[in-house]
């Protein structure tokens, strides 16, 4: 029964296969699905404009699909990367950076207001209004050091 579907849609079966594994991907992504139901439209578009058996369809189909996923993931795995590697990593962005102390360093703790947050911090005793420089962390806790001039 499905044999017969199949051979009724001739080189459409390929497509209407491809539309489902587009439709696969959608449901469960993994960038996996696509490049086999990318593979298959085209390989369905090759059956339709020129006479192909069904062994060279389906050989097609499989050099398609391994070229497909193997393109797919390398150009994908390179695109990864950020532009912005530190994005998520506020601590470590602020490394480097110099600051004044609204608040006093007392007893080697203190707080600095950066932006609209307030962090802790480490370092020598200094007074508020000192220009501190962040030069690590430790978690979310700020280290600091006198900034030069």
């Amino acid at each position: 029964m499905i044999l017969d579907f199949v051979r009724d849609l001739g080189a459409w079966a390929w497509w209407v296969g491809g539309a489902l594994l587009l439709a696969i991907e959608i449901v469960a992504p993994g960038n996996i699905f696509v490049w086999f139901g990318i593979a298959a439209i085209v390989t369905g578009a090759v059956a339709l404009v020129a006479d192909v058996s069904w062994q060279a369809q389906l050989i097609l189909f499989a050099v398609l699909s391994l070229i497909l996923v193997v393109a797919g993931r390398r150009w994908f795995a390179r695109a990864g990367t950020s532009e912005e590697p530190l994005l998520n990593e506020r601590a470590t962005r602020l490394v480097g950076q110099d600051y004044v102390l609204g608040e006093p360093i007392v007893g080697g703790t203190g707080r600095v207001r950066i932006g609209d947050s307030m962090w802790r911090l480490t370092g020598p005793d200094l007074p508020s209004g000192t220009k501190v420089r962040i030069v690590g962390h430790d978690g979310a806790v700020l280290q600091a050091a006198k900034a030069e001039g």
